[in-house]
């Protein structure tokens, strides 16, 4: 088959490696269209997977879906629609014995599919059914291979509790920053901001509508234009950036004894705030990662059900052999292109 095949820093070449061998308990599908995550684009620049004992060729991908082309899982036949989520949880712990397998002791943050073993940019893709789930007729393939940023968003939206007529800031306007706004939207928030720091990838977010409110995050009085705006602070802050400065300013926009939820992730293992401001404000502090199997299966359903469509979210869709022109551009500054999605 043929496969995108990190090869080294910055760079993916265009391949043909076996097609893995089918085990008892998997499915292989053809792929049909695989979303490209900022986390593969870190991956992309390293050079090289998660798993330092991996001594195939690497291939990422783990927003992706297909049709089923063999099985040896009773779950499945020949024909069917499938998604996979791709944290390899074991299922034994006791976070997973409790429902809580995005915080599975063996996962550890770290353990997905596309990170430690091959994702699925790629004609095909192998793996365990248990981590596979049947696809209803009414989500499209581009729909499917935006499951992932969607749980996400979810998850922390759950995390939040958010209550109606909440006033809601976002700090960065990725995909999962304006999923979040649309689904605190559905959930009843009255005002809903966000920051932003490159005129031309706000774009998307502009065309979609559902910030009433942007504020330019270069301007230096940025946290008073936002405690003035919401007369002393926002109920719930989402930070989806990962830096000291958006850390500081959610606390710092949010008002006594609110809600702060961190879904961005940090470059450095270590970032500085305000402590004085989170304790003498009661800022509750919450952080959010991934999603629980039983919500992986309801962000399928509210793309089923009409709740959101990732669709909306897509700026580009670009076959396999322009995978490495969707990294380049992507981390081009000069380019709009929110979300791109591939198709094998």
């Amino acid at each position: 088959m043929k496969a995108a095949v990190l090869e080294s820093e910055k760079n993916i070449i265009i391949k043909d490696v076996p097609v893995p061998e089918l085990q008892e308990g998997q499915i292989e599908i053809k792929v049909s269209a695989v979303g490209v995550c900022g986390s593969d684009v870190h991956l992309w620049k390293q050079g090289k997977g998660w798993n330092p004992n991996h001594q195939n060729d690497f291939i990422m991908g783990h927003e992706f879906c297909g049709v089923v082309t063999k099985t040896k899982s009773d779950k499945f036949e020949i024909g069917d629609r499938a998604t996979f989520w791709a944290n390899l949880y074991c299922g034994e712990c006791d976070m997973c014995r409790q429902g809580l397998e995005h915080l599975c002791r063996e996962v550890n943050g770290t353990n997905y599919i596309g990170f430690v073993c091959n994702g699925a940019y790629s004609e095909y893709f192998v793996g365990d059914s248990k981590r596979a789930y049947k696809l209803p007729d009414n989500v499209s393939d581009i729909q499917a291979a935006l499951i992932d940023p969607l749980m996400v968003a979810y998850h922390a939206v759950r995390k939040s509790e958010i209550k109606l007529n909440q006033k809601v800031l976002v700090i960065g306007a990725g995909i999962i920053g304006q999923m979040m706004a649309h689904l605190v939207k559905q959930a009843g928030a009255t005002y809903i901001a966000t920051t932003f720091v490159n005129d031309l990838k706000i774009q998307k977010a502009k065309e979609i509508g559902d910030f009433d409110e942007y504020f330019d995050g270069r301007n230096t009085d940025i946290a008073e234009q936002l405690k003035n705006r919401t007369n002393g602070g926002f109920d719930i802050v989402f930070e989806a950036v990962g830096l000291d400065s958006t850390l500081d300013l959610a606390i710092n926009s949010v008002k006594p004894g609110g809600k702060v939820v961190v879904i961005g992730n940090s470059i450095t293992p270590t970032v500085q705030f305000n402590m004085n401001k989170l304790v003498l404000n009661e800022v509750q502090l919450i952080g959010s990662v991934s999603c629980t199997r039983v919500e992986f299966e309801e962000t399928i359903d509210l793309i089923s059900k009409g709740v959101i469509n990732p669709e909306n979210y897509v700026t580009d869709i670009l076959p396999l052999d322009k995978l490495q022109t969707a990294f380049e551009r992507l981390i081009d500054e000069n380019d709009p292109a929110l979300k791109m999605v591939v198709k094998p």
